[in-house]
């Protein structure tokens, strides 16, 4: 039978490639409370936040946005999902740009990016122009093929993702038992006290507990390191055979480009709220509905830091 450790490995969107759309094992949780206390903005008039939908975004093509969406709606800012490549006149439509799970093909239908391109560089250079005259841009890596799919574009912001899957020995979260799901804390001196994101505006905003799901390790000069590896952490090689390559010391980065700014993250599940089925039967969130992690705020306060 499988263990409990190899199967979170294989399913915690480490999806077996032989799964054809329409038969993922996890789904938004119906039960997912996106509602916003007190709101920043008024409903529809807070800042535009496009959902890249152009580079085959699996999140995107299968709604696994939609509970950050809602979130982030309930928030004031208005979220606007399309399909357009990125030029100069299109991003000036737009406050934040988010891209999550991008590839230059449909998941799961290759293992692996060769010489496929994903982003275009013209595509590349405008975004960073924008970034660098005042647009925000909230950007995700992942394990393979999305981190090898994202990085050209990561390096053009200065950043690198390592190829492969993140674990840590250590801290990660012993009632699951699987050490790619990593604990971050103040305690173990992964999270980044002094950071807006990680202190929020208010003491109710502070972020004290996350837990990454998977996904890559990112590096990068002149970024705050949000959330910080630990020495016990390693790159393993991913269940689709790619990697590993590089390292990386952190699932979060925030930085400054210009009079823009960017926050990168190596795993995405966080910003979305997933329900995961187990092998013999049971459930397991994922996410902001992962109810003794802070993801929710962690989401509200990168979005309020971004917007700022």
């Amino acid at each position: 039978m499988m263990t409990r450790k190899v199967y979170f490995t294989i399913f915690v969107l480490i999806v077996s490639c032989n799964l054809t759309f329409g038969q993922w094992p996890m789904s938004n949780d119906p039960e997912f409370n996106s509602e916003v206390k007190e709101p920043t903005y008024k409903k529809g008039k807070g800042p535009k936040i496009l959902l890249d939908g152009a580079h085959h975004n699996f999140f995107i093509q299968w709604d696994f946005i939609k509970p950050f969406s809602d979130l982030a709606n309930s928030d004031g800012y208005q979220t606007i999902v399309d399909s357009l490549k990125f030029t100069p006149e299109y991003l000036k439509r737009f406050d934040i740009v988010m891209i999550i799970t991008a590839l230059p093909f449909d998941f799961t239908t290759k293992t692996e990016v060769t010489d496929e391109i994903t982003f275009s560089q013209d595509e590349i250079n405008s975004l960073y122009d924008w970034v660098n005259n005042g647009g925000s841009l909230l950007v995700f890596s992942e394990h393979a093929p999305f981190d090898q799919a994202i990085n050209p574009l990561l390096n053009r912001f200065g950043i690198e993702s390592s190829i492969g899957r993140a674990i840590d020995s250590l801290n990660y979260n012993k009632k699951i038992g699987n050490t790619g799901w990593i604990e971050f804390t103040h305690q173990n001196g992964g999270l980044k006290r002094d950071h807006p994101i990680i202190k929020g505006r208010t003491k109710e905003e502070r972020i004290t507990k996350l837990m990454t799901f998977g996904g890559s390790a990112l590096t990068a000069k002149k970024y705050t390191n949000l959330l910080e590896l630990s020495e016990t952490s390693e790159n393993v090689i991913h269940s689709t055979g790619v990697g590993p390559i590089g390292k990386g010391n952190s699932q979060a980065l925030a930085g400054i480009i210009g009079k823009g700014k960017v926050v990168a993250l190596g795993d995405s599940n966080g910003f979305t709220a997933m329900i995961f089925d187990r092998e013999e039967g049971s459930k397991q969130p994922a996410g902001m509905n992962l109810k003794e992690y802070d993801w929710k705020q962690f989401v509200l306060n990168t979005l309020h830091w971004l917007s700022e």
